[in-house]
């Protein structure tokens, strides 16, 4: 795998997490259940367990007294929301968990939004243990192995690591997705590579692995400092085509340069309408190119569209490019970094 040292996040167990552990003693008056109530309430996206409010050494009675006052508003079965109905994306994710029993995390692709890996669409997805019954508006995924190194707390909300979020997901990814997910995931800085190699080591035919292990082993350490999507797919058609690889968002005097290879004197701008679709920055770009190319650099500019539909006549020129320059005497200094 890349050479990168490893982030060691503090994993949590689930006792830390109130109503993932032993039942608590104590009992509570009103007005301390109603700050303990808001306390847990402020901490959880503001949503509440009834298993937590009795942990917590609140009575049957009490809750149910203040769930007929419309003080707790059922969100799922045994779960509510404090004071409104409007309910947060991430308290929303966290009902879904306490909803599915005391051992269920976050996962696949509500983890991989809650981490910042991808966007995920849907219900909630929530994995736990073999056993229970399903949850309206809930996707449940059951498994039999579910160790404590796989599991965190981010957020306030039990999940998957972000090691196990990408060994979930890849199933349901292709290639060059998996590969977005892997560098969305070590740009957090939360990325374990030595946990997900020991993942991969211990289910290597589960769907998806195969795919995921390629990409992890391949994966450029450069692709971090890309931007965007269609970027870090460009640094995989140059390994596809037996190109180095560039310097990825480097100062080139006072512009910043999408690929650079500082020896050749080749400079790559990958262009998308998002960004390039007003007249300022159609002028902007055209400045650029003026001013690196009388500085000695030669300027490629392809769009997201033609890489991605029919890379192949852009990277024959790039080669080329790379090649004619390489053999030239013409050298100039490394990029400002």
């Amino acid at each position: 795998m890349p050479s990168r040292q490893p982030a060691s996040p503090a994993h949590h167990r689930y006792r830390a997490f109130p109503g993932h552990g032993d039942a608590h003693a104590a009992r509570l008056d009103s007005r301390e259940a109603t700050d303990a109530i808001r306390g847990l309430a402020e901490r959880h996206h503001g949503v509440v367990a009834r298993r937590q409010l009795l942990w917590l050494g609140m009575s049957a009675e009490l809750i149910d007294g203040r769930l007929a006052a419309g003080l707790l508003i059922p969100v799922h079965e045994g779960v509510f929301a404090v004071g409104h109905a409007r309910v947060t994306r991430r308290g929303r994710w966290l009902a879904a968990v306490l909803a599915t029993g005391p051992r269920s995390v976050l996962s696949h692709g509500s983890a991989a939004e809650l981490w910042d890996i991808r966007r995920s669409r849907g219900w909630p997805e929530v994995t736990r243990r073999s056993g229970g019954t399903a949850r309206p508006g809930v996707r449940v995924h059951q498994t039999r192995v579910l160790e404590q190194a796989e599991t965190t707390i981010e957020a306030g909300i039990p999940v998957t690591s972000i090691e196990r979020t990408l060994m979930d997901i890849a199933a349901g990814l292709d290639t060059k997705q998996i590969e977005q997910a892997v560098v969305a995931a070590d740009r957090t800085g939360r990325l374990r590579w030595q946990e997900l190699d020991r993942l991969l080591a211990r289910t290597p035919r589960r769907q998806g692995a195969p795919r995921l292990r390629q990409v992890a082993h391949r994966v450029s350490p450069n692709a971090v400092n890309a931007k965007s999507p269609p970027e870090v797919d460009f640094l995989a058609l140059c390994r596809e085509a037996g190109l180095h690889e560039p310097h990825v968002n480097v100062l080139v005097g006072s512009f910043q340069i999408d690929f650079l290879w500082p020896g050749e004197r080749v400079v790559v701008e990958t262009d998308s309408y998002a960004f390039h679709r007003d007249r300022l920055a159609f002028e902007e770009d055209r400045k650029r190119t003026l001013v690196l190319t009388a500085d000695g650099y030669e300027v490629h500019r392809v769009t997201a569209l033609m890489l991605e539909s029919d890379p192949k006549p852009f990277m024959r020129l790039l080669r080329h490019s790379l090649h004619q320059r390489g053999a030239s005497p013409l050298r100039g200094n490394s990029p400002q970094r």
